[in-house]
């Protein structure tokens, strides 16, 4: 069977794009730095010693070179590409295998250098991606705790509007992460009613996250372990939003993250738990490849 060829997409922040494909306006004659990743090992020697003992290891960013060619609307694709790839945009790198759509956070480390005749013309830019993994456009969420659909075997008859739900209260909660490697998170806490001191443990790395406060009805608050966001905000009933970083535990894993498979998470509170909503928000898979 053939290998499928990746779809790529170079999109700003905007929603502006531009597609390198065989039937696109932009072609991809060549690419490098998309897939391998390169590995620095650490290691130590004592004297005497045969070989060296491995101490660690550590993965830096991705660098990617994009050559290709404008093949239609010579002058109008040159300067959409140049606005795109401009000095300090935040771009997002897409690649589409599939049906499955992976992307990387990229800034331009080199503007698009374009050449050619009256016919065609060549391009080629360098992009930098500070976390290297690739992850997934679709995201997945998780409930841990709150009130999920029930279904009824039967037709139920009624007149009125009514909510027909249930309370999730099992112990513990199997997230899954679908690649293979490791990936943050954001957790979502609304509570209906009074709930004191709220957590989320993590049963595989035995660390945790714990808010150390009162929340009221129709509070919110998100606390992410995202690199650029990790923190907490806070949300009162008006949607009116706070710096929530004071009011978590000082032992709590702000670097947590799902390792790849299924990861069992449970969540507590010292008070009211019953009156909390939690969701796991997450890429449904993060890979060093695709």
């Amino acid at each position: 069977m053939a290998r499928t060829v990746p779809v790529y997409t170079l999109q700003a922040e905007s929603g502006r794009s531009i597609r390198l494909a065989a039937d696109s306006d932009f072609w991809l004659t060549n690419l490098s730095g998309d897939d391998g990743l390169a590995i620095e090992l650490a290691a130590v020697q004592s004297s005497g010693q045969i070989g060296k003992t491995r101490t660690g290891q550590s993965i830096g960013d991705r660098s990617i070179t994009v050559t290709g060619a404008i093949v239609r609307n010579f002058d109008s694709n040159e300067a959409i590409l140049k606005r795109l790839v401009a000095p300090g945009a935040a771009l997002k790198w897409c690649k589409t295998v599939g049906g499955t759509t992976w992307y990387l956070d990229v800034v331009p480390a080199f503007t698009p250098d374009v050449s050619g005749g009256e016919h065609l013309l060549n391009f080629q830019c360098r992009l930098n991606a500070a976390y290297p993994y690739w992850r997934t456009v679709e995201t997945a969420r998780t409930l841990l705790g709150g009130l999920q659909p029930t279904w009824f075997p039967t037709t139920v008859s009624t007149a009125g509007r009514f909510a027909i739900s249930r309370y999730k209260n099992d112990l513990y909660t199997s997230v899954r992460n679908d690649g293979n490697t490791e990936t943050a998170f954001t957790l979502q806490l609304r509570a209906a009613a009074r709930v004191k001191n709220p957590m989320l443990w993590n049963s595989q790395t035995r660390t945790f996250i714990r808010l150390q406060t009162e929340m009221r009805a129709g509070e919110r608050a998100e606390i992410s372990t995202l690199d650029g966001e990790r923190g907490c905000r806070c949300y009162t009933p008006e949607n009116s939003a706070s710096n929530g970083f004071r009011l978590l535990d000082i032992d709590s894993d702000l670097w947590m993250t799902l390792l790849p498979g299924d990861n069992i998470l449970r969540l507590t509170a010292d008070e009211g738990r019953e009156n909390l909503t939690a969701v796991i928000v997450a890429p449904k898979g993060v890979a060093s490849g695709v």
